[in-house]
């Protein structure tokens, strides 16, 4: 009995100090602060179910993303290297290129400060209607690619080349949308001719295949080195931009 007794004052302590610490919480001594507290808590609880069922699909989605970004990756290594392999010239053995090597560097001697001075002083870039043909049936596949073309301010030459560009790339069927030649300072000039895409879009197949063969058509005639190929945010994500650099190097 003694210890019956001294059961029950310790139960109701138990309980004053429960209901001393949730009065603490808002609403809690109101019928209206609890319904409404209760709703809150109850659509809170349901927002954050949703919320985490979204995670959980856009984990997944992100996840089918990166699988399909993988093999994406792996399609357009296999395009660049078969361009690579069509590129290539064919092996000669290595008498004939020694030979080949040979006649290269005798009939080089003694003319060595005519080509230093040919170098200096270039003339005006320009296409045979041979190179011409060349270019638009290769660039022909691509009729719609929209591009945009930039030179140097006050490149006389430059421009008049830009304006050769615009014109072949015209008969290609591309699209010239701005009508304009850009005109740009440059703080380090650019040298020759080089091609310019979109950060964003150096792993997008329907940038990359234009690209690829606008490079390749451009180089086979003599027009630009194969690596003259460049990645700018700034250019237009539907565009490829042609810089058209100075024909010589600055003295």
């Amino acid at each position: 009995m003694f210890l019956s007794a001294n059961r029950y004052p310790l139960r109701r302590n138990m309980r004053w100090e429960a209901k001393n610490i949730m009065s603490w919480l808002p609403g809690w001594n109101s019928i209206e602060g609890s319904a409404r507290w209760g709703d809150i808590l109850f659509w809170a609880g349901f927002a954050f179910l949703v919320l985490l069922a979204g995670c959980v699909v856009m984990s997944k989605v992100y996840g089918w993303r990166k699988d399909a970004l993988i093999v994406m990756r792996g399609q357009l290594i296999a395009i660049a290297q078969e361009l690579e392999t069509q590129q290539a010239p064919p092996a000669q053995p290595e008498p004939q290129r020694r030979d080949a090597e040979a006649a290269v560097a005798r009939a080089s001697e003694g003319r060595q400060p005519d080509r230093v001075a040919r170098v200096q002083e270039r003339p005006s870039r320009g296409l045979t209607e041979a190179q011409k043909k060349s270019v638009i049936g290769a660039l022909a596949p691509f009729r719609g690619q929209k591009f945009s073309v930039a030179c140097i301010a006050d490149d006389p030459e430059g421009k008049s080349f830009a304006g050769d560009i615009v014109t072949l790339l015209r008969a290609a069927g591309w699209d010239f949308p701005e009508s304009v030649i850009a005109e740009a300072t440059y703080s380090k000039e650019p040298i020759g001719l080089s091609v310019v895409v979109n950060t964003g879009q150096t792993v997008t197949p329907s940038v990359l295949r234009p690209t690829s063969m606008l490079v390749k058509a451009f180089a086979d005639v003599g027009l630009m080195p194969r690596d003259a190929t460049f990645a700018d945010p700034n250019v237009p994500r539907d565009r490829i931009e042609i810089l058209v650099g100075r024909n010589r190097s600055p003295p």
